[in-house]
């Protein structure tokens, strides 16, 4: 095989495996999003779902007040939005910044960030954190990884799209592209 081939041939690797992880986050986003909406809906008035129930109740049950319709809001306008736990505590943020990014930021039981989805001028991106807090997976646009110096020593600057892994320690793992 000429150098040329085998250029061809690493490079369709590449672009598949770059496709594939495409379509994993694209995944991923659809089911966030599904999560959102399905989060928006709450459990129905009973007597929506049966209007005999109330008919139906036994000596022994008292008469069941119905329940006032929740009003629901067309539109829900915030700088901020905080989902906290059933302990008032913090567990995922959505926030904008002056610059104009977008943060939707999960946190773990104790408060420690576990999950970033963001997104900013330098392109959108997706970090996972371990639970001392370090980055482990970063997909998409990635600043902590400007630029490298290649096997023949010429700096590279890093793609605005990537996937990189950290060990434990902090040391790269993996990088693609």
């Amino acid at each position: 095989m000429t150098d040329f081939e085998l250029l061809s041939n690493r490079l369709l690797k590449m672009e598949k495996r770059f496709r594939w992880m495409k379509r994993v986050a694209i995944a991923g986003c659809i089911m966030m999003a599904a999560g959102a909406v399905m989060a928006q809906l709450g459990p129905q008035d009973l007597n929506q779902i049966d209007p005999l129930r109330s008919l139906r109740k036994g000596p022994d049950q008292p008469a069941q007040a119905i329940a006032p319709q929740t009003s629901v809001e067309a539109e829900v306008r915030s700088h901020a939005f905080l989902l906290l736990d059933s302990k008032g505590k913090e567990r995922a943020s959505l926030v904008t910044d002056a610059a104009g990014s977008v943060f939707l930021v999960m946190f773990d039981a104790a408060g420690k960030t576990r999950a970033n989805l963001s997104v900013s001028n330098d392109g959108p991106s997706l970090v996972f954190y371990d639970p001392s807090g370090q980055p482990r997976t970063i997909v998409g646009s990635t600043t902590l990884v400007g630029s490298h110096v290649s096997e023949n020593g010429i700096v590279e600057k890093a793609p605005s799209s990537s996937m990189v892994l950290f060990d434990r320690m902090g040391k790269l793992l993996f990088r693609t592209p």
